[in-house]
């Protein structure tokens, strides 16, 4: 293949076998070390941190911002779920920081976060926690709670149904 200084890639790894994936991890960082630039299209969260410096955000034919993976992580949702030892009360969580769609259930606590932990793992320090789940989201999840259903950026607005409103190029 001859070298372009400029790569465009839809969807580059989708149904392929890992062993190959791994391939096209490194022709990726080849053609970085050579300067070259290298566009990617995808809905991986996965692919696109291990293999970008910046993503950018396009809804409706229009880039609306260009961020760099440090900053997205920032605003990250997580979908966490922590079983306690015993049951906990709802109001040592409330307030807290990036805390959204808190429930307590007996001895389970449910939620979701965007950008730090920190908060959240103190208080719940306090308790015995017997397990830690984190549902990891999408890319698209992502997107579609920075930007909700406007132009700018909204925390947690629009519709996480609307899988037509946001795609990544990375």
């Amino acid at each position: 293949m001859i070298r372009p200084e400029l790569l465009i890639l839809d969807e580059p790894t989708a149904g392929l076998d890992p062993f190959i994936q791994l391939e096209f991890e490194h022709l990726c960082e080849e053609a970085r070390t050579e300067g070259r630039t290298v566009f990617i299209s995808s809905h991986q969260l996965p692919e696109v941190e291990h293999l970008c410096d910046r993503v950018g955000i396009i809804r409706e034919g229009r880039l609306l911002a260009v961020e760099s993976i440090a900053a997205l992580k920032e605003r990250a949702l997580r979908r966490l779920e922590i079983d306690f030892g015993g049951p906990v009360a709802v109001e040592a969580f409330a307030n807290l920081p990036g805390v959204r769609d808190l429930t307590v259930t007996d001895s389970v606590l449910r939620c979701t976060v965007m950008g730090s932990l920190d908060a959240l793992v103190k208080v719940a320090a306090r308790f015995e926690v017997r397990n830690l789940r984190s549902i990891e989201t999408s890319l698209e999840e992502i997107f579609l709670a920075y930007y909700g259903a406007g132009d700018g950026p909204s925390a947690l607005a629009g519709d996480p149904t609307d899988r037509e409103a946001s795609h990544a190029a990375a």
